[in-house]
């Protein structure tokens, strides 16, 4: 038997997403970025023409595309009209910004354009801290960035993109969270969500990370008092795992969709393929699996070279995405055993011992082996 008979996908597949990396240019040099790696210079690119064009019969069936990888996404001057030749493809259209760039024109540029939703990156609820990550004045310039694009939303009464933040969680700006929910309650966001530094690249970024905990305890009043912010402000507050946990499967979701790098590259997801870097004297900066995270890239061939179907059938794509196919579908099997009864918790204990073992015979691809978010962070 070959082995697509195990695999369920089709010659076109649906894909739920794609992350595209329009550009890997950023106008900013932040301390928690592969940018902050000493002596390091990243080779930085827009995503061809050529290759966009080669999307095109993907998009046909394709549900979602994030246009941003390790780049700034505004510094794209025609970005709205990607946004709009994407809807014209009949996809749902999102990207993430650092807020840095955006005028009040721009602002309503992208409402025109169908943009369905816009994420702002945020690490730090105050001027000081966010400005000592990521640069001076960038705190205030990301408030003005969601105050000119609610007001154009306003101005043209139009409900999308719906808005949301991406907040940095580390050990400094954890302390800001409530203060960053309260902030944004009147900027009418659906979605504000907590997100780990979870790909460190520096001894530095190591020492900032704010997982995994001994602790919890020590910020429940500082969640709790979020969550109360969120509540109030019609948002949904998302906070990731802060201590290690059974994991069949990433929330970047192989199965799903994939990541389009700026230069065509086609890989399972963004963390496995930072933009080429010349790294100088890495050894002296950067710890063990980190290291290799940091230089090295996976990708299963190029929109240069061949379709987006074509590449995601091939054997060893394939082979790559069936490990993590049959890891979450034992998982699913053994924890809907447990049921619900009065030895639920007993047998949940079980479950998960039996389904550890059996993730020893099958782990994850090399690739992700070290990845925090293969420990459900």
């Amino acid at each position: 038997m070959s082995s697509l008979s195990c695999d369920v996908e089709v010659t076109s597949p649906l894909y739920k997403y794609l992350q595209i990396e329009l550009t890997n240019r950023c106008n900013l040099r932040c301390d928690t970025c592969i940018r902050a790696i000493p002596d390091s210079v990243l080779q930085e690119q827009d995503l061809s023409e050529f290759a966009i064009r080669q999307l095109k019969p993907a998009l046909h069936h394709t549900r979602s595309v994030h246009l941003q990888g390790w780049g700034e996404p505004m510094l794209l001057t025609d970005l709205p009209e990607r946004i709009h030749w994407f809807k014209v493809q009949k996809c749902k259209v999102s990207f993430t910004t650092n807020g840095s760039l955006m005028a009040p024109g721009q602002a309503a540029e992208l409402v025109a354009s169908g943009l369905d939703s816009i994420t702002f990156s945020m690490a730090g609820a105050s001027a000081p801290l966010q400005d000592s990550l990521r640069g001076k004045g960038s705190h205030a310039k990301l408030w003005q960035s969601m105050q000119l694009l609610r007001e154009a939303k306003r101005q043209q009464g139009s409900e999308t993109p719906s808005m949301a933040v991406s907040y940095l969680l580390t050990k400094e700006t954890i302390i800001e969270l409530p203060k960053a929910v309260k902030r944004c309650r009147p900027l009418g966001l659906s979605l504000f969500a907590g997100v780990h530094l979870t790909h460190p690249a520096t001894s530095e970024q190591e020492a900032m990370r704010l997982y995994p905990l001994d602790r919890e305890s020590s910020f429940k009043r500082l969640i709790r008092r979020a969550h109360w912010h969120a509540f109030w402000g019609g948002m949904r507050l998302q906070l990731p795992a802060f201590r290690p946990d059974l994991t069949p499967i990433c929330d970047k979701n192989p199965l799903a969709g994939c990541f389009i790098a700026a230069d065509g590259s086609v890989a399972p997801c963004v963390f496995l393929h930072p933009p080429p870097s010349n790294i100088v004297n890495a050894g002296k900066h950067i710890m063990g699996s980190i290291h290799q995270l940091a230089v090295s890239r996976k990708s299963f061939g190029s929109l240069h070279e061949e379709s987006l179907d074509h590449i995601w059938n091939k054997a060893e794509y394939r082979s790559f995405r069936n490990v993590f196919r049959r890891r979450l579908k034992f998982y699913n099997k053994e924890i809907g055993r447990v049921g619900c009864g009065m030895d639920a918790f007993a047998k949940l204990d079980l479950t998960r011992s039996r389904v550890r073992q059996v993730f020893k015979r099958i782990p994850v691809p090399d690739c992700c082996r070290n990845c925090p978010k293969m420990e459900g962070y």
